[in-house]
């Protein structure tokens, strides 16, 4: 192995063990300190994505080559990757040595291609909605392959007012449904959709938007950017009844709305020119800006009259036509490119709309609108290649991968891959490399630096990696598969969140995994140097796990594991009431941090004709909220069918106020089933609640005969649920455990997080860090901050970072118990 920087040379200071670039392609800029840098290939020059020191060279020392387990590789020190682009491979640069040079010990592979249109996330066309976001519509535009949907909220009647929490808890609903579905929202707000109509004053849209944030903070991972809006007709920033129409409003309204939203995420503005005056700055975003999170690089485009016009009805300056679209092409590169066509044209056709997509990098489309002009490309013949280029398009051409390997040694993974689509991602993306026992299905995870966002539109990328497997790892046979994954914790184990390759035979809808149809033998009798790096292969299956999230998409394969709550001595059975429709036989709980989850089952089909309660006692105290036949618990919230009610009466009145839609979904094959969650914060459940009574109920719209209510005794008692745990106690006013006084803070936090605990006891506490699927991540030293106080500094037990996301935190004692949620945002 190399142990110094390899020496880059130019032509003129040695002539010896080089190899000379074509003289069109002779640029190479690298860093000054090779080992730390990253080099791309664009176009016809390499190119570091950072602004490191540069030099332009012509040659390439050939000592950069190195050997590991009879693969010869080509890398600069203990740099993890290399990307070449098509363009200079076809040079004879693979001839002069670039490629790998196989020998026994590795497998070329080569794939077939797809061409059917994929379901990926933050692509593709888009829907638009103007009323609440419901998981039956998700689900049909999934099957559309859609994954994004444009929500818009028109709200001329909160104009001079702020904003309602029954407002606030709408969107946080449709926030919460899209992520139950697997989908993201693009979201747009405004007062008007008329050229003439009234926005609001700055003040109240200043308002708004800080009463918005907590909600964008919330559930950014859902957000794929936000459209600017608020400002004038339809929030497009051109009308504007208050006179925001000029420079320095509509930068006040960017500049709030990005500081509102996290850093991770865009804001979309109408034109070029307005980008340009708002920052005072004529340029586009460039490589070194690229996803830098200043102001800049986080604004991006939205054109609302696609190939309308010459100018697309203003989207570009009637005198600088081309420099606008110049601006775009370089600019969408590193933000997202959304929008819809407006008006047919004689620029809306195939070849014009083929040409603008490519240029400007569109990624999302509005397919509702313009009909005239979406029909008009279905009749020449476009519109299926518009459906599969929509943003990003990631397609494997060949790999070539370790065959066996050692425990504690090298697997070299190199492969080719070419993006198809008209854009990138524009959001943060993962590549990770899972290998899995084929005997025991152990996972073993290992988490690049590679960066998918600059795999442009139009490359071939060329990645190189040298991972290392653990000492510990068990000798067999293991797949390796690619994973590109969401980074939020909470979506990074969903497959609809993760990117599917255009691919025959490799993508696994189980685990979003893309399988690179290669086995690695794993066996210490196989020879090669110990990995030294710290791209390491970590175990994933281990540790303790807390239930797991329930997916609300009518099918119960997810809820084998959670165990009914009617068993004895209230059990529900058969026979118990008027019909089989409205007979419950079956009930399940569970829940995660944010979530309560429920399913249910009848003797006979779900009828929506009948009247399906869940009634919650959600402040655990009887002598309040209603109680429904005389029920024992003191019902403060129920869902009734896929409406949520909170109980609003006095002295047991019947009185409800509507709280919006629960998440619900009955089953697609099991027709006597449905399955449901509903927020723990919308139940108004403090964060340490440990318990909470449930009674179930049908009204089989008959007074002459009884309802049928689960518990059958529900008049003396009720279940009573504990989160976060897979026991469930039974029994009339079972106590509720003692529990922690702990305090969180900052939370959300960005560094460190103090955590403070008054346990009452003197016993020793066990405090410990869960992701969001239940795998324990850190255990944290009793008092590592002080007496009673503790502080964990966003890493794991391996000292690597967490990822921004939702955490849970457990501290227990012998007598005390407690659970929080920490949010880690970077």
């Amino acid at each position: 192995m190399v142990k110094k920087p390899c020496s880059w040379q130019t032509l003129r200071e040695s002539g010896r063990n080089k190899m000379l670039f074509p003289p069109a392609k002779k640029i190479l800029k690298y860093a000054s300190k090779p080992e730390k840098s990253s080099i791309s290939l664009h176009g016809n020059f390499w190119e570091k994505k950072k602004s490191w020191n540069r030099r332009s060279l012509e040659t390439i020392s050939l000592p950069c080559f190195r050997k590991y387990n009879g693969v010869l590789l080509f890398g600069v020190n203990n740099r993890e990757r290399v990307y070449m682009y098509k363009n200079l491979l076809l040079t004879g640069l693979v001839l002069a040595g670039l490629k790998l040079i196989f020998a026994g010990n590795a497998s070329q592979i080569n794939y077939t291609a797809s061409d059917a249109n994929i379901f990926n996330p933050e692509r593709g066309f888009t829907s638009q909605v103007s009323s609440g976001i419901t998981l039956s519509l998700i689900n049909s535009l999934k099957n559309q392959k859609i994954s994004v949907i444009q929500r818009i909220y028109t709200i001329p009647q909160y104009r001079n007012s702020v904003l309602p929490e029954s407002f606030l808890n709408l969107v946080e609903q449709d926030l919460q449904t899209a992520r139950q579905g697997g989908m993201k929202l693009v979201m747009r707000f405004s007062y008007t959709d008329r050229q003439d109509g009234e926005d609001a004053p700055l003040d109240t849209i200043l308002t708004h938007i800080n009463q918005l944030q907590p909600v964008f903070e919330r559930n950014y991972d859902v957000i794929a950017y936000l459209e600017a809006g608020f400002i004038g007709a339809w929030g497009e920033w051109y009308y504007s009844s208050n006179g925001l129409n000029n420079t320095n409003d509509r930068r006040t309204v960017l500049f709030a709305l990005l500081d509102a939203l996290p850093a991770a995420r865009c804001v979309v503005i109408r034109t070029p020119d307005y980008k340009r005056k708002i920052f005072n700055d004529s340029n586009p975003l460039t490589p070194e800006e690229a996803f830098s999170g200043t102001k800049k690089a986080r604004t991006g485009a939205h054109n609302d009259c696609f190939l309308a016009s010459a100018t697309d009805y203003g989207t570009y300056l009637d005198n600088d036509i081309e420099g606008d679209k110049d601006y775009l092409n370089q600019d969408n590169r590193y933000v997202p490119q959304g929008g819809e066509t407006c008006s047919p044209s004689a620029y809306s056709g195939c070849s014009n709309a083929l040409a603008d997509l490519a240029r400007m990098h569109w990624s999302v489309l509005n397919k509702d609108y313009n009909t005239d002009v979406l029909n008009q490309w279905v009749s020449e013949g476009c519109m299926e290649e518009i459906k599969r280029r929509l943003g990003y398009r990631f397609r494997l051409l060949d790999a070539v991968l370790g065959d066996s390997v050692k425990p504690g040694g090298i697997l070299p993974i190199r492969f080719r891959i070419v993006n198809e689509g008209f854009a990138s991602p524009y959001n943060a993306r993962n590549l990770e490399f899972v290998i899995r026992n084929k005997s025991t299905g152990r996972r073993y995870r290992v988490v690049t630096h590679e960066d998918p966002r600059f795999w442009q539109s139009g490359d071939t990328v060329e990645v190189q990696l040298e991972t290392g497997l653990p000492s510990s790892i068990d000798e067999g046979t293991y797949e390796l598969l690619m994973h590109l994954a969401d980074p939020v914790e909470a979506l990074h184990d969903r497959p609809e969140y993760a990117i599917r390759l255009a691919n025959e035979n490799v993508w696994e809808d189980s685990s979003g995994y893309n399988s690179m149809l290669h086995d690695v033998t794993v066996d210490h009798t196989v020879g090669g140097d110990d990995y030294t790096g710290d791209l390491i292969f970590a175990q994933l299956d281990s540790g303790q796990v807390m239930p797991p999230s329930i997916r609300i998409d009518g099918e119960f394969g997810d809820w084998q594991n959670v165990p009914q709550i009617d068993i004895a001595p209230d059990e529900e059975f058969s026979g118990d009431a008027l019909n089989d429709n409205v007979d419950l036989l079956d009930l399940w709980v569970t829940d995660d941090p944010q979530n309560l989850f429920i399913s249910y089952k009848t003797v006979g089909a779900i009828d929506s004709k009948y009247f399906y309660h869940v009634f919650f006692d959600s402040d655990n105290d009887t002598s309040t909220g209603f109680h429904s036949a005389g029920s024992h618990a003191g019902i403060d919230f129920m869902i009734e069918n896929e409406s949520l009610w909170e109980y609003t009466g006095q002295s047991g009145e019947w009185s409800w106020g509507y709280r919006g839609t629960a998440i619900l979904m009955k089953g697609n094959s099991e027709t006597n089933r449905v399955e449901l969650s509903v927020g723990r914060k919308t139940l108004n459940l403090p964060g340490n609640q440990q318990e909470l009574k449930i009674v179930f109920n049908i009204n089989d719209l008959d007074d002459n005969h009884d309802d049928d209510y689960a518990p059958d005794a529900y008049q003396q008692r009720s279940y009573n649920y504990e989160f976060s745990t897979t026991a469930i106690r039974k029994g009339e006013e079972a106590s509720v455990p003692q529990t922690f006084a702990v305090k969180v803070f900052p939370n959300p936090f960005n560094s460190n997080v103090v955590i403070e605990y008054n346990p009452g006891d003197t016993g020793h506490i066990q405090a410990d860090i869960y992701d969001i699927s239940g795998r324990k991540i850190k255990s944290l030293d009793e008092g590592n901050a002080g007496p009673n106080r503790l502080v964990w500094n966003g890493q794991t037990d391996s000292g690597s970072p967490a990822g921004s996301g939702v955490y849970i935190l457990r501290i227990k004692s012998k007598k005390h118990y407690s659970v929080s949620k920490l949010i880690l945002i970077k």
